[in-house]
């Protein structure tokens, strides 16, 4: 009897320790989903893009023809899905009331191409290692719903609260010092300085600008923001209302 006793407890403290291994990785795996997911509506937003177009003046300041602006987008995006196999773009230069329009040119010149095939291939990177993610978090999420259900609303809770607290850091540090935040993102992710543009010589430069990138830099922040909010305040609430239950 002792020794069935003995087994009983060391499986129990096992599979105690096993729930609190699956509930961290739980709440580390689902705001790296809600963030890669965040990045990738916003990439991918061609709305977003046209609108930009035309705040920041791209079609004057790039020598692009106006009417082929919206190819170039769809070409953009498709590029960064991958979708399409490479990155030299066609477009026609004019004016928009010009008389004589130019046949379609490459747009981006070969430093331009080779920094957007870097930009494409961490994309595709962090939205693999997103499906990826989802995949250990609904083992962990059935393996906790058949164990713990309030270890789930406890992964998510602290998971999500953690986060936004460090996407706040980050945001905060974007939003009173971007131009050296933003090279130190380049920095880090990127091996080489192809990502430093020349006005007079890169379009890329003029199509996404500084004014492009804090505007997407924001919608990203809200996208990803949002979910965990309520995530954080839903699983709060059945937190606080539980232990209210124990109390009593």
């Amino acid at each position: 009897m002792a020794r069935e006793w003995t087994q009983s407890s060391c499986g129990g403290m096992d599979l105690n320790k096993t729930i609190k291994i699956v509930a961290v990785l739980l709440g580390i795996l689902f705001p790296v989903i809600i963030f890669i997911s965040g990045i990738e509506v916003a990439v991918f937003d061609k709305a977003f893009y046209m609108d930009q177009m035309w705040k920041n003046q791209v079609t004057e300041n790039t020598g692009i023809y106006p009417p082929d602006m919206e190819l170039v987008v769809d070409e953009i995006i498709s590029y960064l899905k991958g979708d399409r196999q490479d990155f030299d773009i066609k477009a026609r230069l004019a004016r928009e009331n010009a008389k004589n329009v130019v046949d379609s040119v490459s747009i981006f010149n070969d430093k331009e191409i080779t920094h957007m095939d870097d930009v494409r291939d961490l994309l595709l990177f962090f939205l693999g290692l997103r499906d990826a993610a989802l995949i250990l978090a609904l083992i962990a999420f059935l393996m906790l719903l058949k164990y713990d259900h309030q270890a789930i609303i406890k992964a998510l809770f602290y998971g999500s609260a953690t986060f936004m607290v460090v996407l706040l850091i980050v945001g905060a540090s974007f939003i009173f010092n971007f131009n050296n935040t933003f090279i130190l993102f380049h920095q880090l992710f990127f091996a080489n300085d192809l990502w430093i543009m020349d006005p007079s010589t890169d379009r890329l430069i003029w199509i996404v600008p500084e004014p492009f990138f804090f505007a997407m830099i924001g919608r990203m922040v809200i996208y990803i923001l949002v979910p965990l909010g309520l995530t954080t305040l839903g699983s709060g609430l059945v937190l606080i209302n539980e232990k209210k239950k124990y109390i009593k």
